[in-house]
């Protein structure tokens, strides 16, 4: 006869062969997030290695949208596809109708509306998410907007967001515009890097990817800010509108999310991770040679839309944000996983993901989900006698 949920007895401690601890004999070691199961169910699910801490269900090296979102519960993950899906056949109605300064905005909000929504959804930071989300989001269309604004003033005019840009000022698009806009995308998220509240390498993926999101959008805004004065529907061809928009309403955020947070997770990793797991992401894992590889991601993708047709700069831009991506979602992945070592295993908590009492630590013990990727930790009702203080929340 089986327990019900929340008054399971504690189960017999095992050791698991991934991290070498005692760990309580459930599906997932709770520690490391290794399958503790006979050998036939490892061998099918495979090791924690091959698969993201975020969710067991996705590997380690693989395009999802909770490279994005890692913190955002399971149940949440198809509402956020969806708006994304809507948002981005907004964008192709509203272009290929010809309202393209509507569909210039959309294109522009669609990623930075969605990690706002993501970062208030999970409740990153429960001490104070307002002032954190305003100063890196704010920091992001600040200094964007300035950027942008000055691009507009110093470049000429026919090398706008949608002009033809002529040899002169190639350099100075395809070139200095990305570097100078990457140090400013990085210098916002360094100014938080001394507080030691914020001491995981996922702290900085979220400060970089957020500022950058921001920027990004701000500066075309401020930069195209003449395409408003050609009413709802100004001349163009459909075509290379809705190529464009997609650049810049997906794969452009995307890029720069990628490379900056990535970039700025790289920092933490070297200044905030413990010495262990310095070296885990190899030559990326460097501060400089991830300053530097973020750079050469944003300055490919600007002249990749400089150089190239519309068409092939898609794919092109499509290739860029895949390697962004897989670069971020390791850094993500070595983010939830290098402080489960140094963590008490505690009493229950509810799972947000499959709702079930696990020990308190870093992975639930039933699904294997990363516990430090959810949002908020509930204790089960008869888990604990009613006066026990709740256990914190995940910081993550």
């Amino acid at each position: 006869m089986t327990n019900p949920p929340g008054n399971e007895v504690a189960p017999q401690l095992i050791r698991c062969e991934q991290c070498h601890h005692d760990v309580p004999a459930l599906d997932f070691c709770v520690r490391c997030g290794d399958p503790l199961l006979v050998e036939r169910q490892r061998a099918m699910l495979g090791r924690r290695g091959d698969h993201f801490a975020a969710d067991p269900g996705e590997r380690a090296f693989s395009i999802h949208l909770s490279t994005l979102f890692p913190q955002l519960p399971k149940g949440d993950m198809g509402t956020f596809q969806l708006v994304l899906g809507i948002g981005l056949v907004a964008i192709v109605g509203l272009a290929a109708a010809g309202l393209y300064p509507l569909a210039f905005v959309a294109a522009l909000v669609l990623v930075p509306l969605m990690m706002v929504l993501y970062m208030w959804d999970v409740d990153v930071y429960e001490d104070e998410p307002l002032r954190v989300m305003a100063y890196t989001a704010g920091w992001g269309i600040v200094t964007g907007l300035i950027a942008g604004l000055l691009i507009r003033a110093l470049v000429p005019p026919d090398t706008g967001v949608f002009g033809s840009p002529t040899s002169d000022t190639l350099l100075v698009r395809g070139v200095v515009i990305p570097l100078v806009g990457a140090a400013v995308m990085l210098a916002g998220p360094l100014v938080l890097l001394p507080y030691r509240k914020f001491n995981d390498v996922l702290d900085g993926a979220t400060f970089g990817a957020t500022a950058a999101v921001t920027f990004v959008a701000s500066q075309a805004f401020a930069q195209a800010i003449d395409l408003f004065a050609g009413g709802i529907r100004p001349a163009g061809d459909p075509l290379p509108w809705v190529a464009r928009l997609v650049a810049l309403g997906l794969a452009n955020p995307v890029i720069a999310a990628g490379a900056i947070g990535s970039a700025v997770g790289a920092i933490w990793l070297r200044y905030r991770a413990p010495v262990a797991d310095r070296h885990r992401l190899g030559l990326v894992g460097r501060p400089v040679v991830a300053v530097i590889a973020a750079a050469v991601l944003l300055v490919a993708a600007a002249a990749g839309q400089i150089l190239l047709p519309f068409e092939i700069s898609l794919v092109w831009l499509a290739i860029l944000a895949a390697v962004a991506m897989l670069w971020l979602r390791a850094v993500i992945h070595l983010g939830l996983l290098q402080e489960a070592a140094e963590i008490e295993i505690g009493a229950p908590v509810r799972c947000p993901h499959c709702t079930r009492p696990t020990p308190a630590h870093s992975f639930c013990g039933h699904c294997g989900i990363s516990l430090r990727a959810t949002p908020k930790l509930r204790t089960p009702p008869s888990a604990e006698p009613a006066a026990s203080p709740e256990p914190p929340a995940s910081a993550l």
